[in-house]
């Protein structure tokens, strides 16, 4: 019964994952054509999986996402955003997906009308493991298991959601963040950002647990930095070629002679067309690309197991004071 019950439940979470709509964090291409002064309400899914089932595991996330942006020139609320626009934001969002649900708040600032444009955020983020906070390993030791054994889809999926190897346990992050875009003559962009995230995780697993929105393992209390660059190029009204590329990295753990987590890291580049239309209130993302981790002996994988497919769609719902929503 105990390999039939397993057996079920990674079927299972395959397909959900699988066959559901993708996701992941990352540049968000939508904004850049439906953000409009004042409010901004948008819903959205987004998710993600392998060509080949193996090491990656698959990401499902579903938000809602509220956005006021406060223009600092002399603009309207409603009209869209124009070249090197200034603005002070402030965000709220909840996010739900099959391994922890949450919100987070936050605020930014992009204060000079330059080009290139500097942004600094600071988001708080609050989750809720679902019963899916698990013991991950952190540090390669003899007789106490590998990072690539554990930093897998079959782990994952063979041990959550069970009361022998999971736990419903809290998670709360700060995100601290600092982006420059430069905008091109006929609308192309080109950006990157840095994040230094403070991540504090309610565990009894030594310290050992698993970050599912960054995809990799992590102590209770560590940082992350977060390296991202992106880009976007406008083909047609409506269509747009975009690429993003990333790069996680957690933080060191020493104590005395002994090596309790070791830095672990990754990175991923994707790349695909944006669809848009309805005045930037409609988008649809298609991303091909794959991603590595930057020691190979944190993984036993092959190569066809490095590739994904990423797929988005966003919506953003109109107000009365919205200009050209009906044009």
């Amino acid at each position: 019964m105990k390999i039939k019950g397993c057996f079920i439940r990674k079927f299972l979470t395959t397909m959900a994952l699988s066959l559901s709509i993708c996701a992941a964090e990352g540049f968000d291409q939508s904004a850049q054509i439906g953000f409009r002064y004042g409010p901004n309400l948008s819903w959205g899914i987004m998710g993600n999986t392998p060509f080949v089932w193996g090491q990656w595991l698959p990401q499902l996330v579903g938000a809602l996402h509220y956005t006021w942006l406060e223009p600092l020139d002399e603009l309207s609320y409603g009209d869209s955003l124009g070249k090197n626009p200034t603005y002070l934001k402030m965000e709220a969002a909840v996010e739900v997906s099959p391994f922890y649900g949450g919100y987070l708040a936050g605020l930014g600032l992009r204060p000079f009308k330059t080009n290139p444009q500097f942004e600094f955020n600071f988001v708080y983020e609050s989750y809720l493991y679902f019963l899916s906070n698990l013991e991950m390993v952190t540090a390669d030791v003899v007789g106490g298991g590998r990072i690539a054994e554990t930093w897998n889809a079959d782990y994952v999926t063979d041990n959550v959601w069970d009361d022998d190897a999971a736990d419903w346990d809290y998670a709360q992050l700060f995100d601290f963040g600092v982006s420059l875009e430069y905008t091109f003559s006929r609308g192309a962009l080109l950006g990157a950002s840095v994040h230094y995230v403070l991540s504090d995780i309610s565990t009894e697993f030594d310290g050992k647990s698993y970050d599912y929105k960054r995809n990799m393992p992590v102590f209770s209390r560590d940082f992350l930095l977060e390296l991202m660059c992106y880009g976007r190029l406008p083909i047609s009204s409506h269509v747009a070629a975009i690429f993003e590329t990333a790069y996680y990295r957690t933080g060191y753990l020493r104590n005395g002679g002994n090596v309790e987590k070791e830095s672990l890291g990754y990175g991923r580049i994707m790349a695909g067309p944006h669809f848009s239309w309805c005045n930037g209130f409609r988008n649809l993302t298609l991303e091909l690309g794959g991603w590595k981790r930057y020691k190979s002996r944190f993984y036993d994988g092959s190569i066809s197991q490095e590739f994904l497919v990423q797929l988005e769609y966003q919506g953003y719902f109109s107000f009365p004071l919205n200009r050209n929503f009906t044009e």
